[in-house]
């Protein structure tokens, strides 16, 4: 709840504390503890939610440890397996966006694909696992001007969209990093049609 008020009112004692209790909770659940992996999931959320707000590295940098130690814990079929890579997956892209260390990146498209490949057809969310890895993908691009990372971004989105029908609440969140990755190629290759589907999706 503390993470919660902070998120709208961005009272830095708010966050403060909810990690000061996450930290708390989780001396009360040592190795073992069927929760354990919960309270370490909550306290990196919420490091991760206060570098978002100071740029505070060693914040982040104890994030992506927690959320390695979460994903340590669920075996292989655990139903949270794919959102604990997709967790790790975007506190390294945001260590990428913050550094530049190419390797986070390169991990982070690493752990989103693993994420995606737990999801099949059907599941609710796929699209946003999809997402989340065209968003890596177009960020790589925007360094290393490889088409393949750009071309696999776009048809990632398409096939979101496609699980994402009118009146999805997702769907604009989609429209919107579609048309920007188009727009990233036609600045990169300068193709028109990019360019005007982009606006048509805009």
């Amino acid at each position: 709840m503390l993470r919660t008020r902070y998120q709208q009112s961005g009272e830095k004692e708010d966050i403060d504390k909810a990690i000061s209790l996450h930290r708390d909770a989780l001396e009360l659940r040592p190795a073992g503890h069927p929760h354990r992996s919960g309270s370490l999931n909550n306290l990196a959320i919420s490091l991760r939610s206060r570098f978002y707000q100071s740029g505070e590295r060693e914040d982040l940098d104890e994030a992506i440890s927690l959320h390695r130690d979460v994903f340590e814990l669920l075996a292989a079929g655990h139903p949270d397996r794919s959102t604990s890579l997709n967790n790790l997956a975007t506190s390294l892209r945001s260590r990428f966006e913050q550094s530049g260390e190419q390797k986070d990146l390169d991990e982070a498209i690493s752990l989103h694909r693993d994420a995606l490949g737990l999801l099949p057809t059907g599941h609710p969310h796929r699209s946003g696992s999809l997402n989340n890895l065209a968003i890596s993908l177009t960020t790589r691009f925007e360094q290393s001007c490889e088409q393949e990372d750009i071309d696999e971004a776009i048809s990632l989105l398409r096939d979101a969209l496609e699980l994402q029908p009118a009146g999805h609440p997702d769907r604009s969140g989609s429209l919107i990093n579609l048309a920007m990755s188009l727009t990233k190629k036609f600045e990169q290759l300068g193709e028109q049609e990019d360019v005007d589907e982009a606006i048509s999706l805009h």
